[in-house]
């Protein structure tokens, strides 16, 4: 009983499918309109999203950054940034990162380090 309460609740830190890119509409859309940054594992491209819909994460990881082992790492790593540090992005922003071939070397404080640093020089984090 207490396990589907639990479930049941959402959680303030949790990433939930509102808080993802997953159209390809919307992708074709921050690829083509966002502003691009450049780091050296990753580049974000970042874009205006509608009024009210809240910042959004999106991630394009290709065969090129490892076999899948590495590259489910590298989303999974992606995702739990956001997921913990969604509060500070600013409203209604679209952001997608792509992971450049490398990325899955780092270790997971060197992945959050890097991309604290990108989002700070897109200007994507408040304050």
């Amino acid at each position: 009983m207490t396990e589907t309460l639990r479930r049941a609740v959402p959680s303030p830190l949790g990433f939930p499918r509102s808080a993802r890119i997953t159209r390809p509409s919307d992708f074709k859309r921050v690829f083509e309109q966002g502003r691009k940054t450049v780091g050296g594992n990753f580049i974000c491209y970042a874009a205006r999203g509608e009024e009210g819909e809240g910042s959004r994460l999106g991630f394009a990881v290709s065969r090129k950054t490892g076999n899948a082992v590495a590259r489910n790492r590298t989303k999974r790593r992606l995702r739990e940034y956001f997921r913990l540090h969604r509060a500070q992005f600013l409203p209604d922003t679209l952001v997608v990162v792509v992971a450049r071939p490398g990325c899955s070397a780092l270790s997971a404080a060197e992945c959050a380090q890097e991309l604290e640093s990108l989002f700070r020089r897109g200007g994507l984090l408040r304050g």
